[in-house]
């Protein structure tokens, strides 16, 4: 897959989007669903999902199931190990803090842990407690781990049936299935709250991520060949383009209004509805989401593609490790200053340039074009070296050298 500058633009920007809404700033209800009933979280799932589906579907193909397993679990495991050391960081240096600074705020962040220390010790590793802001990396390792199963199905039997399955389980999620499986737990003697778990339904989130995995792995299956015969240039196809995205834009328009109780549209319509829950993914969310995307791919990913910003890429590049990072910054900064209120502005500025700062520093230590330009100076380095002592070597014997 050719690599897509503009994918990694707006990986960026949902990143940034996702570290100014944690932070307490003045900027935090601006950067939460700005558009519309939709977060950057969805947007960053789905654009995840997109590209795993558009890469190893490929490679699914042509080197197998074996191969596409071991490079995403190898993946999956280096994430498990990300959100472990962020465990670690709650349960040492947050709880430290909260025990010994006195602070109520970090006290409350990591609330079960300090009611119930021995059953989210041996819970979190499990991925059954997750603090506040430490809950979308375990639902990422979990579907990324499956991933290899649902391509390998896909590629046996198509997306139909997988389509089909997620939608239901979607449905079964708005009509709160996984609380129903919290009370048997519960009833089994499981001593955590359900807030513990993670304010995110897996039941509901699978859909974005499968969704996302179809028209990634969609999109791979285009042949050149077909879709130069589509006469994607005819007056008619203009015509109806025109209309959906004069369509797309209206219902886009409506529904930033009601999410901003602009002008009075669909009043009494906020984030926490049943129609608009980002937790369960309401009906309203998916569509406005679905609106949105369409939207972006129309509209905005050619402008980034254009415009190529190149701190974006950098973020978008190494994006698990930028939001990794942005966590123990925001959760002290929410821990130490309860609101915008309390927190003069040039804090804040400070809070947002610290924070943006910390992701580009931990983006650029692990941006990949950057270590495979270093190994391949190491390559070429090797390379001269054993070129400087070859003719020391007598040629009458062949000099075996190790493939690179």
């Amino acid at each position: 897959m050719t690599r897509r500058y503009e994918l990694d633009s707006m990986r960026g920007i949902l990143l940034v989007l996702m570290a100014f809404t944690h932070l307490p700033t003045g900027l935090s209800r601006f950067a939460n669903q700005p558009l519309g009933f939709v977060s950057a979280a969805e947007g960053f799932v789905f654009l995840s999902a997109f590209l795993v589906g558009s890469i190893y579907t490929p490679l699914l193909l042509e080197r197998g199931l074996g191969f596409v397993r071991t490079r995403i679990w190898k993946r999956t495991r280096r994430l498990y190990a990300y959100h472990f050391g962020l465990l670690l960081f709650a349960f040492t240096v947050v709880a430290g803090i909260a025990h010994f600074g006195h602070s109520r705020s970090l006290h409350d962040f990591l609330g079960p842990f300090f009611h119930s220390p021995v059953w989210t010790s041996i819970s979190a590793p499990l991925l059954l407690y997750q603090p506040p802001l430490m809950d979308i990396l375990p639902m990422y390792i979990v579907f990324l781990g499956l991933t290899p199963l649902l391509l390998q199905f896909a590629a046996r039997r198509g997306w139909w049936p997988l389509l089909a399955a997620s939608v239901l389980m979607w449905i079964a999620a708005q009509l709160q299935i996984g609380r129903s499986l919290y009370g048997l737990l519960a009833a089994g003697g499981y001593p955590l709250p359900h807030d513990a778990w993670s304010s995110f339904d897996w039941f509901a989130w699978q859909l974005v991520w499968i969704g996302g995995l179809w028209l990634g792995s969609a999109g791979t299956s285009t042949s050149p060949a077909a879709s130069d015969t589509t006469p994607s240039g005819s007056p008619h196809t203009l015509r109806r383009r025109t209309y959906i995205l004069i369509a797309a834009l209206s219902a886009a328009a409506l529904l930033l209004c009601a999410r901003h109780h602009i002008g009075g549209f669909v009043s009494g319509l906020d984030s926490d509805t049943p129609l608009t829950s980002k937790w369960h993914l309401g009906p309203l969310r998916v569509a406005n989401f679905a609106v949105l995307a369409y939207l972006t791919h129309r509209l905005l990913l050619p402008l980034l593609h254009w415009l190529r910003i190149g701190w974006l890429e950098l973020l978008g590049r190494s994006s698990l490790q930028a939001f990794t990072a942005h966590i123990p910054v925001c959760v002290l900064a929410d821990g130490l200053f309860l609101s915008a209120a309390q927190v003069s502005l040039p804090l804040q500025a400070a809070l947002l340039a610290l924070t943006v700062g910390v992701m580009l520093a931990v983006a650029w230590k692990t941006d990949p074009p950057r270590r495979e330009a270093r190994a391949k100076r190491d390559r070429t380095s090797q390379r001269a070296n054993h070129h400087a002592v070859t003719p020391r070597v007598s040629m009458s014997r062949p000099v075996s050298m190790m493939s690179d």
